[in-house]
């Protein structure tokens, strides 16, 4: 198995949360022309317009569908709902992408592509059935600027959920990303790897920590990312773990970036408005948790906060699954039960 040298990278992300939004927003070069919502909306809308009167109802559900709260990871999962990429002509498929783009840096946009493409090297690409091609996409409401509505694209490794309230505001929870193998080589024989810095950053983190430090951080036993509608604070509130305040600046900045990691995968316009409403760094609630294999690499770790849970998990060295989570937020959830409040007011 192949462990990376933590000593031996040059460091990828910058420290400053709005500081790494103003860098995206450079690279990304997304046009300001409107908003990222109104974009969406308009890009399911003509998508939705492009379907085959029949395929709709596999495509569109009702907002309130209970399938909406129902996600997974698994390879082929029978609760799945959608059409597969492999039943969208390119046309379709370029809105797909769209929406991607504009949820999605562009880093986090290629890391999706390479998830997919993983997974596909298993398989003749011309094969309708090819892994790559069994990602799902399904919308939730009707695409507006004033309308609840949300949309998924999930297959295996991946689930991406994003939920608009009243059409403006937005949610990314539960974000899952994984893969199995990790590296690969893909066509042109050039390997592809997946959560190096996610590695790099906990490895380094963990090697800096003081005995006691470790005695606080370290668990037990752990059991992973699990695909549950819900997650419950009461169930990790009393797990053990080390507190921000308890870790050194030099350990902050890591655990910093490993949040990062997760968080800044989404467009810096919306991670702006997410950490506006919840803060993403919580310093006064933040605890980090680990747990290190005896080949020295992290087959853990957990980082909680008042609002978010962050997991990553590698038993096996080469089979990660990770995500981030909102306890109350999911799907929006917060977001709708306030927006809901406030029009019971008028």
């Amino acid at each position: 198995m192949k462990i990376i040298n933590s000593q031996n990278i040059l460091l990828i992300r910058v420290i400053g949360l709005f500081t790494v939004m103003t860098i995206f927003a450079v690279i990304d070069g997304f046009g300001k022309e409107q908003p990222i919502a109104q974009s969406m909306a308009d890009t399911a809308r003509e998508l939705i317009a492009s379907i085959d009167h029949k395929k709709k109802a596999e495509l569109v559900y009702v907002f309130k569908n209970s399938s909406r709260e129902n996600w997974h990871f698994f390879p082929n999962w029978s609760g799945r709902k959608g059409i597969p990429l492999s039943q969208f002509s390119n046309k379709q498929k370029g809105f797909i992408r769209e929406l991607l783009h504009l949820l999605l840096t562009s880093e986090a946009f290629q890391e999706q592509e390479n998830v997919r493409l993983i997974h596909g090297l298993r398989k003749d690409f011309k094969d309708p059935n090819n892994p790559m091609k069994l990602y799902y996409l399904s919308i939730f409401g009707s695409p507006s600027t004033s309308t609840n509505w949300g949309w998924r694209f999930e297959g295996h490794h991946l689930s991406l959920n994003c939920t608009l309230v009243n059409g403006k505001i937005l949610s990314v929870t539960p974000s899952f990303w994984g893969a199995s193998p990790v590296r690969a080589n893909n066509l042109d024989d050039r390997e592809i790897e997946l959560f190096v810095e996610e590695q790099v950053v906990c490895l380094s983190l963990v090697e800096s920590l003081t005995e006691s430090q470790r005695q606080k951080g370290e668990l037990n036993r752990s059991k992973g990312p699990q695909a549950k509608p819900k997650i419950f604070r009461e169930d990790f509130q009393n797990d053990s773990g080390l507190y921000f305040s308890e870790l050194k600046s030099k350990q902050q900045e890591l655990l910093r970036r490993l949040i990062f990691t997760f968080a800044q995968k989404y467009r810096p316009e919306i991670l702006e408005e997410v950490d506006q409403r919840k803060p993403i760094i919580d310093a006064e609630t933040i605890r980090f948790s680990y747990r290190l294999n005896s080949e020295r690499y992290i087959s853990y770790f957990r980082i909680l906060s008042k609002e978010y849970l962050i997991e990553y998990d590698n038993q096996g060295g080469n089979h990660i699954h990770a995500a981030w989570r909102d306890f109350d937020g999911d799907f929006g959830r917060d977001l709708i039960k306030e927006h809901k409040s406030k029009e019971n007011h008028h």
